[in-house]
Order: structure tokens, then C-alpha cells, then sequence
């Protein structure tokens, strides 16, 4: 049996998905109107442009799945992994600032990798668990 936090949780994930599509869509149209403003090149370094878009793509495509189909528009597959690659992307994203401002992004990094590990251990618990509820279905 779930915890009340995590039913709460997971009654409202779709409010979340949508908040969190939202605040990135705020932020990206930061993002290109920081382009617009010094040029590509000064504001968008290396291989973390392409980490990114994809990024903002899996979000888009998980509110999506919210707003189109209600959680059947994409696969349960297709959302973890997307949660899987985000809060990675986060986590890089975090530690790589983290050593020009320890003081300031090191709390981010200690939760962004808080995040993966619970999510692991879930996970983890999950599957153990599988094998007992299907072999007491067929008893």
C-alpha cells in the first residue's frame, strides 16, 4: 500500500507535467531571447544543445500525453525513460555549475542525484515485489 504522499503524488502527476512543460516553455523563450540578444554562439555551447533539445522535447511529448490521450497517448516505457533522461540531464547540468558556484548549485545536484536514487529504488522495489502479486493472483 502506497504512502499518502505518494498517492497525492500520483493523483496529481498530470498537474505537475503540465506546470513543469510550462515553467520550460518560459525558460526557453528566455533561452532565445538571450540568442536573440548576444548571438548563438556566445549563449549555446557545445553538445549541450543538442541534451537539451531533446530534453524539451520529452517534456513536450510527456504533456502531450497528459492533454492528448490521458496517459495512453505514449508508452509507460516512453515515461520513465523520459524521466530517467531528465532528471540525468539535470544532474549534469547541476554538477557542471557546481564547481564554478558550489555554494549555490550543490544543494540542486544533492537533490537531482536524491531523485535518481529514489527513482532507482523504487524501481528496484517494484520488481521485486511483480513476482508476489502475480503469484497471488493465480491463487
Amino acid at each position: 500500500m502506497p504512502a499518502a504522499a505518494t498517492r497525492w503524488l500520483k493523483a496529481n502527476k498530470d498537474g505537475f507535467t503540465l506546470g513543469f512543460a510550462g515553467s520550460h516553455t518560459v525558460h526557453l523563450a528566455f533561452i532565445l531571447a538571450l540568442m536573440a540578444a548576444i548571438g548563438r554562439e556566445h549563449a549555446l555551447k557545445g553538445i549541450m544543445v543538442v541534451a537539451f533539445t531533446t530534453g524539451f522535447l520529452l517534456i513536450y511529448g510527456l504533456a502531450a500525453d497528459v492533454l492528448f490521450r490521458h496517459g495512453t497517448f505514449l508508452p509507460s516505457r516512453f515515461e520513465a525513460l523520459a524521466h530517467y533522461y531528465l532528471i540525468s540531464l539535470f544532474t549534469v547540468s547541476f554538477t557542471r555549475r557546481a564547481t564554478k558556484e558550489p555554494a549555490f548549485y550543490t544543494p540542486f545536484v544533492l537533490v537531482a542525484v536524491t531523485a535518481i536514487v529514489v527513482r532507482i529504488a523504487a524501481a528496484v522495489q517494484s520488481r521485486k515485489e511483480q513476482p508476489l502479486r502475480t503469484s497471488a493472483r493465480t491463487c
